[in-house]
């Protein structure tokens, strides 16, 4: 399992790196976007206290820029689905409270994904 909360880890640093490129390029995305930023920066700072040697965040995360809105829309779904998916792994290995919490932090992750604008999918965080 530990291997599978350093990817969750990784996701959260990009979300974070993700959210404040959001927030800072497009006014009308900023209240959402400092929210999730927050929400992921909590996240990511509780998984850095439970994940043993961690990588640090990368300096960027590719693409770097974001084109408009729609395209930041599509860019927090995206970070949002790769979480979904890296918790839905952890829940695979996980029993009890462990296997509880991952079970929540991919719901978290599903419902951020629609709101900001993705359709609902029949078994988040599975292709």
């Amino acid at each position: 399992m530990t291997g599978q909360l350093e990817q969750v880890l990784a996701l959260e640093h990009e979300a974070v790196w993700t959210y404040g490129l959001i927030g800072g390029g497009f006014a009308p995305l900023r209240d959402q976007a400092e929210a999730s930023f927050a929400a992921h920066r909590t996240e990511r700072d509780r998984l850095l206290a439970v994940v043993e040697d961690a990588l640090p965040p990368q300096v960027a995360y590719a693409p770097a820029t974001i084109a408009d809105e729609a395209a930041a829309r599509l860019r927090a779904q995206d970070v949002e689905a790769r979480l979904a998916a890296a918790w839905s792994a952890v829940i695979g290995s996980t029993t009890g409270s462990d296997r509880t919490e991952a079970i929540d932090q991919l719901v978290v992750a599903e419902a951020a994904r629609l709101a900001w604008g993705g359709s609902p999918a029949a078994f988040p965080g599975l292709d």
